[in-house]
């Protein structure tokens, strides 16, 4: 992310909150009634083109990495939490004492996550968020996070592509709308928890059950660090950044046909707990 710190908790536990150098530009209201913007992920930051400012409505986040498993999020602060305090509150994550925990558990309940990708390299996606008037930072996540600054103000712009197909994030789980999610299209993702939730999909042998990906979460803890289970498939793969309680994001993607994992990667920011043991997984199947 440019101009911000970065913060992500991961299934190892591994915290990643860093400062940052702020990248800014000026843009035109007159740039087009909905912002459409690109990202590309390379090894020296994110390097955005379009609009920093944009109109109310939807705005259209397209990415594609040169780098394996990087992360670009779009997020806001709430009122009376500003940059400058999400900076010393960054710095004061990095200990490992109550007033860092103290600092973590005030970053996430003052910062509004709008959603993101997590992509790896060659890898394409396009997120759609729905903004309001105010200043948004969209960035990468990464222990040398950049940070850009956005201005969304001016008159309401058009609504995002449509998406037949929902699903609802849960504190206990994923709840998906109809039988299927297409392989290539879009998808309307929703968190209907009390806590910043993602979902990444990963491909698995034709077959995989949610039980038998239940029972590899439980016997290994949900570490990053497990060795591969025995329904594992190389291929393709995409994740979501978080999304805060409430968000709504659309995501576009186009990943080979068959059956999925989705798992919530994150750990609980007040218990440690990863979420995956709460039950954030689950087993589909791309058309």
């Amino acid at each position: 992310m440019q101009i911000r710190l970065l913060i992500r908790v991961c299934g190892v536990g591994a915290l990643v909150f860093a400062a940052v150098i702020c990248s800014a530009a000026s843009a035109s209201l007159t740039a087009g009634p909905a912002p459409v913007v690109t990202a590309t992920l390379t090894n020296h930051g994110p390097a955005i083109v379009g609009p920093r400012m944009w109109r109310p409505g939807a705005a259209r986040i397209a990415v594609v990495s040169h780098r394996p498993d990087q992360e670009l999020v779009l997020l806001h602060f709430r009122p009376g939490y500003s940059y400058p305090r999400f900076l010393a509150d960054g710095k004061r994550v990095q200990g490992h004492d109550a007033a860092a925990r103290a600092a973590l558990r005030r970053v996430f309940a003052k910062t509004v996550f709008d959603g993101g990708v997590n992509l790896f390299t060659g890898e394409s996606a396009t997120f759609t968020v729905d903004v309001r008037p105010g200043t948004y930072y969209l960035g990468e996540m990464t222990t040398r996070p950049q940070l850009t600054p956005i201005r969304v103000a001016g008159a309401r712009a058009v609504a995002g592509p449509a998406s037949a197909v929902s699903i609802t994030e849960r504190d206990s789980g994923y709840r998906i709308s109809g039988s299927t999610l297409p392989a290539s299209g879009t998808i309307a993702i929703r968190n209907a928890g009390s806590r910043p939730h993602r979902l990444n999909l990963i491909p698995v042998k034709t077959g995989t059950t949610r039980a038998q990906l239940g029972a590899y979460i439980r016997k290994h803890g949900a570490s990053d660090n497990a060795p591969p289970p025995p329904f594992a498939l190389q291929g393709a793969q995409i994740g979501t950044a978080d999304l805060s309680a409430h968000g709504r994001m659309q995501l576009t993607y186009n990943l080979p046909a068959g059956k999925y994992a989705l798992i919530d990667f994150d750990r609980d920011i007040t218990t440690g707990r990863p979420q995956a043991l709460e039950g954030m997984y689950a087993i589909a199947t791309l058309r």
